[in-house]
């Protein structure tokens, strides 16, 4: 389990307190404001920091956007929510960020239910929506007002504004208004400032949207290192490769409902369809040879796409199979006892697009909604049951 921490004196991340104890009030007196009320309040002791059991939002009777949701997250953990547009995604996110009242269900973060936390809880929490939220003042006095809302000291707030400029790439941008910057500066700075407070976890609802690679990359490197110092974080994304790059835990949701959480490994194991293997042999099989092992793998589950291609010198065999590893031994075995020579053996990739497209379908445009509170009908629909992985 990854290590929390705060923001020292110098505006960089240190290792945490022990999840058991209270801060010093010599700590508490350095804060004002809403903070003051998240470090008073103890670190929960199993590590989980996020809870929810059957949660549910209607928009109206019966027509539910999130249904059903059961999942958690730990501290240090890096949870990502994934799903087609009106999957529930964005309407989960304000759920558990107190934006929402739950329907049904129930939903704690950091030991307090969703329902009751209020301001208090708030102030333990980072969050990033896809709607932005601007000020008229310039970009650094932006960063820099935004940490003393949040209680951070003069000092610390003014390093840290220095360190979100420089990291977001906004040195040039810093004495414009935030209404002057270009769609992806914007968006930098959304996430920039969101960042200027402590918090215990941070929500973000698809916050690399419009960014370059370079960018994206920068950012999704910072994440990383803030939940290895500690940080919890919530990350939705339609950008697949992210969510195998940075998540611990993936949630995977359809029609308001969750169908698989685990890792992008497992899920790609799972859900990730049948690969294609193409073997190459040093000489060319002789026909019988070549019966015995297309039957052998039809028997096996596995399906010859291409027969033998030979050369005179060589040959190739080409087929899919769902279980392309649990093949592969039982192939060097059946190769090894009749002789033949494995010239170049190659698996195609698991990725998660193809457990993605596994689990939810290709389906048509109609399927898609975005999960706002103007679109009622996404999670009516049926759906699947959900999975529970190991």
């Amino acid at each position: 389990m990854r290590e929390g921490g705060l923001a020292g004196s110098t505006g960089r991340w240190l290792r945490p307190r022990s999840a058991t104890t209270l801060p010093s009030e010599n700590t508490k007196r350095q804060y004002r404001g809403p903070l003051s009320a998240r470090l008073a309040q103890a670190v929960p002791t199993d590590g989980v920091v996020l809870e929810t059991r059957d949660l549910g939002y209607a928009y109206s009777a019966g027509q539910f956007a999130v249904r059903h949701l059961s999942l958690d997250l730990r501290r240090g953990e890096i949870l990502g929510l994934l799903g087609r547009n009106g999957a529930g995604k964005t309407t989960t996110v304000r759920l558990l960020t107190t934006l929402l009242p739950p329907t049904e269900g129930t939903a704690t973060v950091l030991g307090v239910d969703v329902r009751l936390g209020g301001r208090a809880l708030r102030a333990r929490l980072g969050v990033v929506l896809q709607s932005e939220s601007l000020d008229f003042v310039t970009v650094e006095r932006n960063l820099t007002l935004y940490a003393f809302l949040w209680g951070v000291p003069r000092e610390v707030a003014k390093t840290r504004a220095e360190e979100m400029i420089e990291l977001f790439e906004l040195q040039h941008a810093r004495r414009r208004k935030p209404w002057a910057l270009s769609g992806g500066e914007r968006r930098r700075f959304q996430v920039a400032r969101e960042l200027m407070h402590d918090m215990e976890i941070l929500f973000l609802d698809e916050p690399t949207v419009g960014l370059d690679a370079i960018a994206r990359r920068r950012i999704l490197h910072y994440l990383q290192e803030r939940a290895r110092a500690g940080l919890s974080i919530v990350f939705t994304t339609h950008i697949l490769h992210e969510a195998d790059l940075l998540c611990d835990r993936i949630a995977v949701l359809h029609l308001g409902r969750l169908l698989a959480l685990a890792s992008a490994d497992e899920l790609k194991r799972r859900y990730g369809g049948a690969r294609e293997v193409s073997l190459n042999f040093s000489t060319p099989l002789a026909a019988e040879v070549r019966q015995e092992l297309e039957l052998a793998l039809e028997q096996r589950g596995a399906s010859v796409l291409r027969p033998q291609r030979a050369d005179g010198r060589s040959a190739q065999l080409t087929f899919q199979s769902f279980t392309a590893e649990e093949l592969l031994p039982w192939f060097s075995g059946w190769a090894h006892a009749r002789g033949l020579a494995i010239e170049r053996l190659s698996v195609e990739a698991a990725t998660l697009e193809g457990a993605f497209l596994g689990m939810v379908g290709e389906g048509s445009e109609e399927d898609e909604r975005p999960d706002e509170p103007d679109e009622r009908t996404e999670a009516s629909r049926p759906s699947r049951a959900p999975q529970e992985l190991p």
